[in-house]
């Protein structure tokens, strides 16, 4: 066998010499010292832009960095965050639940600091409800959890609430989805008191228990309810709130009480698909069980929406959900067309002012998404008006398809609206229209507030670009000439047609 030859000398690895792998040594230690010379809020901005489990990982790059995942502040949880790498599937798919939640329990075995923020979104929390409980447990306990979102995506089921949230006295921000509320009998005496924001979606509660949930939140600034199940009488009261968000697919009576901070309200109605909307949960007035036939019945929920819509007086709600907002600034109402049909089989005819004691006497900013030539609606709105003395912009949005086709008579509005009301402050209007063109949107409410506004400063009319085509520039004009020949009961008012190339956001 041939001997191994010694390479030659011009192809032999040159080692380095002492000096150069002094100056690599040092190179590496002065890399290292200014990565660890950053502060931890730097360090924390750079983990918080990255995947938990990618976070966690960065724990090798530098004596720092372990500590700084250990203390990072936010923590944000979906059902892929500890799937191995490589796994075929998207972030709703989690591979192994155990070893999910062995990962989760590592990190926070690991914490050096309490979590501040702890966001998670799963559908296999109410399987392991033990688990789940002693970590929540943990996290509500640790004196310094600030913000939590607790997003259960196992849609068809409804599991109850671990009871570890409602005694935390540190949150601040508490946002709940598809989640059973049952309020403890027992609470600790700080629990829930520091909350300022509160958003429940699609939350199963009967009214007692959401009225002690909202009540027990004494701090509440901001208070969201997205299709609430379950409950038909909404009590809110809440010294210190300053915005509230209501939106419902079903009849509810929201009862506003002791809220003397409050400025801006949003309440939705949306009435529309009974069968993609409501669910099991509104249905059940308990708990017990019940026989084959009977939940049968009650998962035809078009019959059932039917049927609560007759036993509700919609009017009545309405008047009910006014009443309590005599000192709010800005007011935002969506009442689509199922809303004024259900409206409209009510015995009881909509007021056409509140009880003087209820005026809206704060209320400077009114933006309305209706019908306004249904006249159904059109009552409603004249009652809004002659109930905001002060009321300063009004807005009046239609929605795709929403509009009647022929406006009311301007008679109606003279005989509804007293003109010695809200006339004496109106300075802004702006009506959105989907088409210039669709009947006549310029006469009706539009002309019966320019003539009577006496210190209307800009009315305007908003439409689509893309209803209107080149050929169409002769009626254009034709449109803007008479909205220009309306007499003006305010010699100061400028009247404009502004095409949009989007649907607006007020």
């Amino acid at each position: 066998m041939e001997q191994e030859r010694t390479p030659p000398a011009s192809k032999r690895a040159r080692m380095p010499s002492p000096s150069q792998s002094q100056a690599q040594a040092q190179a590496v230690d002065d890399a290292e010292d200014r990565l660890s010379a950053l502060d931890d809020g730097a360090l924390h901005a750079i983990l918080a832009r990255l995947p938990l489990r990618d976070a966690a990982a960065t724990a090798v790059l530098s004596r720092r960095w372990p500590r700084v995942f250990a203390t990072l502040p936010r923590l944000r949880l979906h059902p892929a965050t500890f799937n191995r790498r490589g796994y075929d599937g998207d972030e709703d798919d989690c591979e192994d639940a155990h070893r999910w939640m062995d990962a989760l329990g590592r990190v926070l075995d690991g914490r050096a600091a309490p979590v501040a923020a702890f966001e998670v979104r799963a559908k296999f929390m109410g399987l392991y409800d033990g688990w789940f409980h002693d970590a929540f447990r943990r996290l509500c306990g640790s004196g310094g959890l600030l913000e939590l979102g607790v997003v259960n995506t196992k849609y068809d089921e409804c599991y109850p609430l671990p009871s570890p949230v409602y005694c935390c006295a540190t949150l601040t921000s508490l946002d709940l989805y598809n989640w059973r509320i049952r309020v403890p009998g027992r609470l600790a005496a700080a629990g829930l008191r520091a909350v300022r924001s509160l958003r429940l979606r699609d939350v199963v509660a009967t009214d007692a228990d959401l009225r002690r949930l909202i009540s027990r939140c004494g701090a509440l600034e901001h208070l969201e309810i997205h299709d609430v199940h379950r409950a038909r009488n909404v009590v809110v009261r809440a010294p210190c709130l300053e915005k509230l968000e209501v939106f419902s697919f079903r009849p509810l009576r929201v009862s506003v009480k002791k809220a003397p901070r409050l400025g801006t309200v949003r309440l939705d109605l949306s009435y529309c698909y009974p069968e993609d909307s409501w669910s099991i949960n509104d249905t059940m007035d308990s708990e017990e069980d019940y026989s084959f036939s009977e939940i049968e019945a009650m998962c035809d929920y078009e019959k059932m929406a039917e049927r609560e819509h007759k036993q509700t007086d919609e009017v009545r709600n309405m008047v009910t959900f006014l009443r309590g907002l005599c000192g709010v600034k800005k007011l935002q109402l969506y009442l689509p067309t199922e809303y004024s049909e259900v409206l409209s089989k009510v015995r009881v005819s909509m007021l056409k002012r509140l009880p003087k004691k209820n005026y809206l006497l704060g209320l400077e900013t009114l933006a309305l998404t209706l019908d306004h030539n249904d006249k159904v609606l059109a009552t409603f709105v004249s009652c809004l008006l002659n109930s905001s003395p002060n009321l300063k912009n009004l807005i009046i949005k239609e929605v795709w398809g929403m509009g009647s086709s022929v406006p009311l008579p301007a008679e109606f509005w003279e005989e509804q609206v007293d003109a010695d009301c809200t006339l004496n402050h109106l300075s802004s209007v702006t009506f959105y229209i989907e088409s210039l063109f669709k009947g006549n949107p310029c006469g009706s409410l539009c002309r019966f507030l320019v003539m009577n506004a006496r210190v209307l400063r800009r009315l305007c009319i908003e439409y689509y670009r893309s209803k209107v085509r080149p050929e169409d520039a002769a009626k254009v004009e034709e449109v803007w000439k008479e909205l220009h020949c309306w007499p003006r009961a305010s010699p100061d008012a400028v009247l404009e047609l502004c095409p949009l190339d989007r649907c607006p956001s007020y």
